[in-house]
């Protein structure tokens, strides 16, 4: 099981590449998406009948849509997993919940300093996980 952790940048692009790649080449393995989102505003929750996980679904399908056509188009099948809250505990957390082997993740790009104070998803990520992390660049 191969657990893809997307945001919407380019390079979640390159990491679907990576991961939808792997998968397509290794027989037998499963591709799992996971998208992290933020929580919907309450007048769109109250607009969507309190109905959050479907909000949640629409963002990510939104935001991942250019993943996901990537992924389709390489005729990879997937799972689609749409969580809210911290973003590096959410991944770890879905990482367990599908049973991954590896996560794969974009790489940010923060500088050096910025990395430093702030650390990054994708940094938090590979020290937490109990699986190999791959970052793409």
């Amino acid at each position: 099981m191969v657990l893809l952790a997307v945001d919407g940048s380019e390079n979640a692009i390159r990491a679907a590449e990576t991961a939808a790649g792997l998968v397509a080449a290794l027989p037998g393995s499963v591709l799992a998406v996971v998208y992290v989102a933020a929580p919907p505003a309450q007048s769109r929750i109250v607009k969507a009948n309190y109905d959050v996980h479907a909000l949640l679904e629409e963002d990510a399908r939104t935001v991942a849509g250019p993943v996901l056509h990537l992924i389709e188009g390489m005729g990879v099948p997937y799972s689609l997993e749409v969580e809210m809250g911290d973003p590096s505990a959410e991944i770890l957390a879905t990482a367990e919940k599908v049973g991954a082997d590896l996560v794969v993740i974009g790489s940010r790009g923060l500088g050096a300093l910025q990395g430093v104070v702030m650390g990054s998803v994708s940094q938090k990520t590979a020290q937490l996980a109990a699986c190999p992390v791959m970052i793409v660049k």
